[in-house]
């Protein structure tokens, strides 16, 4: 039965701080998963490929992985739990209720592959239970991948071992890119946001010079035409750059 992350306040108020914080997280920086949500997978997969190559059963193996990751849950709550008040509202607050709801979510999935695998049930169909699409957008890529190497196995006979190895691989694979993404794109994030504020720089300094932009700007039809236009050019600006490093963090340029 899948679970959320526990909450400090006790009663209706957690329940509503929790939705609070999910609906700023999605507002500050979208669905897009964390990088430490998206380290999960490789980490639950070695050890998954581990103990296959050690002569486990599936389903011993995936208790095994399911019990690792409902300990790192735990700790996770415990981390938010005894957080300063003065961090409730932090980025790290939000990063962790991220990975906690992430941590929730492959937990339940673990648990649904060991039940199946008790009964003797295909694992692959198993991993993409109706449930599965409350996941997270992160968990729900890595269902995907874990019940196509489950059929992998059972329809070739290939070494289940050796694919959740390679698995692994791809994925830390796509971790460095991304961060190698990230570091390359630190400056023209940067840039932007120092363009975004020139305007207001520039009615700064206009002011402080003594040359009234505002009155400029405001006493008069065409000076009202022009900061109006300006607006508009700076935002659009502004939303161009947004896109074009979006598309460049999701490696489509």
């Amino acid at each position: 039965m899948k679970t959320g992350p526990a909450s400090t306040l006790p009663g209706p108020l957690g329940g509503l701080e929790t939705r609070l914080t999910h609906l700023v997280l999605r507002a500050r920086r979208g669905n897009k998963p964390s990088l430490d949500e998206l380290e999960l997978w490789p980490d639950a997969i070695w050890r998954m490929a581990a103990l296959l190559k050690a002569g486990c059963s599936p389903a011993f193996a995936c208790a095994m992985v399911g019990r690792n990751l409902a300990s790192s849950l735990e700790e996770t709550r415990t981390r938010i739990a005894s957080m300063r008040p003065v961090a409730r509202w932090g980025a790290e607050r939000w990063q962790d209720e991220d990975l906690a709801r992430a941590l929730a979510d492959m937990v339940d999935l673990f648990e649904c592959c060991t039940e199946a695998a008790q009964k003797g049930l295909p694992l692959g169909p198993a991993c993409l239970h109706p449930g599965t699409a409350d996941y997270r957008e992160s968990v729900r890529d890595g269902v995907v991948a874990l019940a196509a190497c489950w059929q992998v196995g059972q329809t070739t006979g290939a070494s289940l071992a050796s694919v959740f190895e390679r698995l692994a691989r791809y994925y830390e694979t796509e971790i460095d890119l991304r961060q190698q993404r990230e570091t390359a794109l630190s400056g023209p994030k940067a840039t932007g946001r120092i363009l975004s504020w020139l305007p207001a720089l520039g009615l700064g300094l206009g002011i402080i010079m003594g040359t009234d932009p505002l009155g400029v700007l405001l006493g008069s039809f065409g000076g009202a035409l022009v900061g109006l236009t300006g607006l508009g050019l700076a935002y659009a600006g502004s939303r161009w750059t947004s896109r074009l490093i979006g598309r460049a963090e999701g490696g489509e340029l």
